[in-house]
C-alpha cells in the first residue's frame, strides 16, 4: 500500500465513520512477507522481484490510527487480536 496515493480514501473514510475505523499495519520485514508470500494460493502470480519494487517499508497512513501487527503473532493471535478490537469497542 501507498499510504500517500490512499490519503483522501483514508480522510473521507475518517469524516464518514469517525473512530468507528479498525486499520492494522503489518509492520513485518521485507524477508518474512517474502516468506509469507510463498504459501499463499497466488504465489505463483508474482515473486521476490516484483514484490521488491512495490515495497515501502512503516508506510503507515499518518491518518488513520492504525494497529501495528508484527511478525512475532502468529495467524491465530493476529485473528484473535482483530475480533478482540472490534467485538469489545
Amino acid at each position: 500500500m501507498y499510504a500517500d496515493w490512499y490519503k483522501p480514501l483514508f480522510e473521507l473514510t475518517i469524516q464518514l465513520y469517525d473512530t468507528k475505523v479498525y486499520a492494522y499495519y503489518f509492520d513485518i520485514p521485507f524477508e518474512e512477507t517474502l516468506k509469507r508470500h510463498q504459501i499463499k494460493p497466488n504465489c505463483n502470480e508474482f515473486g521476490e522481484e516484483a514484490m521488491r519494487k512495490w515495497w515501502r517499508e512503516k508506510d503507515f497512513s499518518g491518518v488513520l490510527m492504525e494497529r501495528i501487527i508484527t511478525s512475532e503473532k502468529d495467524i491465530q493471535g493476529i485473528v484473535s487480536d482483530i475480533c478482540d478490537s472490534v467485538l469489545n469497542s
